[in-house]
């Protein structure tokens, strides 16, 4: 994970606090109310990691007890989920054993579980087949939907055509801050990946 991008989450999270200005989730400080903004957020991180002892089902019990939610209600709110995903049997392993693909699938349903108002997701379909990246696309533009905020960071442009609306961050900085229709309509001969090289100003490789 970049320098840039480390410290735009923590920010969010309320690790670090900013050095100026104020970070606001649903109109509390991210940093003097954290405890609070932590309820109302999901993250998915790049490399998921988790507690050795504990199996997928009871890593997702932990996680609905610390944010206050009874274990029926996890139940009701990951169940569709994880038949969409095909986990199966799955979760009743241990979660550290878990392929890489698994992870990010487990880690997407602790990130949805207490229906937060804000998902921050990191190259969340790094170790997805096609199948399951699918799903993923269509489980983010329903939680979209529902008037979730979804902050996505990827590489991948496809998925950037797919599933963003606006804003362009690069190394920390914004870039853009228009609708992903209006970039290309101004330039609508180039391709998403060159217009997000001319935007960045890093030169395109021949």
């Amino acid at each position: 994970m970049g320098r840039a991008k480390t410290t735009l989450f923590r920010l969010l999270m309320g690790i670090l606090k900013a050095s100026g200005g104020v970070i606001a989730i649903d109109d509390l400080d991210a940093f003097a109310d954290r405890v609070a903004t932590r309820q109302l957020i999901g993250f998915v991180p790049d490399g998921p990691v988790f507690f050795s002892c504990l199996s997928g089902w009871e890593t997702l019990s932990f996680s609905a007890a610390m944010h206050g939610v009874a274990d029926h209600a996890m139940r009701d709110e990951v169940d569709p989920v994880i038949e969409r995903l095909r986990l199966g049997n799955e979760l009743d392993g241990y979660a550290e054993d878990f392929s890489r693909g698994t992870k990010k699938k487990l880690a997407f349903l602790l990130a949805l579980l207490h229906r937060p108002r804000l998902l921050v997701l990191d190259e969340p379909t790094n170790g997805l087949d096609v199948e399951a990246t699918q799903v993923f696309h269509e489980l983010v533009r329903e939680q979209a939907a529902t008037g979730t905020t979804v902050l996505f960071s990827t590489h991948l442009m496809d998925h950037v055509a797919r599933l963003c609306s606006r804003v362009v961050l690069s190394n920390g900085t914004l870039v853009a801050d228009t609708q992903l229709d209006a970039l290309r309509d101004a330039d609508p001969d180039l391709p998403l990946d060159a217009v997000f090289l001319r935007l960045t100003a890093q030169p395109a490789v021949a």
